[in-house]
């Protein structure tokens, strides 16, 4: 019995170490946050966007000016371009999507970034995702991807806080954060599904938060931080 205690205390005891070297985080794996903090509050999307961030020792302006084109932007209205010795910045628009694409040089390299944010009623971002994927298509380069997207909530911000607590910590996320604004609250979560950052020495993902301004309650989703003022 003291034999198979010990053998059983040995496998926990290495099961827990890979764990914790592995940042584990209990989360379900192939959920979406968006999606289920979506349906559960019953909100309506209002905008979502995307930014992807990657470094490349190519000509940063070729770079942005392919991407452009598999975009479908290369035509688009509203165009407006920066150019100067270390930058490189292309603003566009076209039907309801607004984003810029840049580059920036950075010692003896090129920092390229897509930023993408769209008005609809119908969460895409997955959709945004992939074909951003599709058109970045260089597997020799590490893109960071941070998601984003603001609903409308037609119950008032504390009921609406607790649901999403509550779904949260249903699906095992940790190191969950949160702080009141005057307007409503922001919490930090780590899913473990996500680029991650430090925040005050713990791991995090996913930021949301929940507000009430004179338009209307909104809750404002982002990965790993909300990108987006509010």
């Amino acid at each position: 019995m003291k034999k198979k205690n010990s053998i059983f205390l040995t496998i926990f005891f290495i099961i827990g170490s890979i764990l914790l070297i592995s940042d584990f985080s209990l989360a379900s794996k192939g959920w979406d946050p968006f999606d289920d903090i979506l349906q559960i509050t019953n909100s309506k999307t209002v905008e979502y966007g995307i930014t992807a961030t990657f470094i490349t020792d190519k000509n940063g302006e070729k770079v942005c000016n392919d991407i452009l084109k598999k975009m479908n932007f290369i035509d688009a209205k509203n165009k407006s371009v920066l150019k100067n010795e270390k930058k490189y910045c292309i603003e566009f628009g076209k039907n309801n999507t607004n984003g810029y694409i840049e580059t920036m040089k950075y010692e003896n390299h090129n920092v390229i970034t897509i930023s993408l944010v769209e008005k609809s009623s119908n969460n895409l971002l997955s959709d945004m995702k992939r074909d951003l994927e599709k058109c970045i298509d260089d597997r020799n380069v590490t893109v960071k991807y941070y998601q984003y997207l603001k609903s409308e909530v037609y119950a008032d911000v504390d009921t609406t806080n607790d649901k999403i607590l509550k779904v949260l910590k249903n699906h095992g996320a940790s190191n969950i954060t949160t702080v009141a604004l005057k307007n409503g609250y922001s919490s930090t979560v780590y899913t473990g599904l996500y680029d991650a950052m430090q925040s005050n020495g713990k791991l995090m993902d996913f930021n949301y938060a929940v507000c009430k301004y004179n338009s209307g309650n909104y809750i404002i989703m982002g990965t790993p931080e909300i990108f987006m003022t509010y």
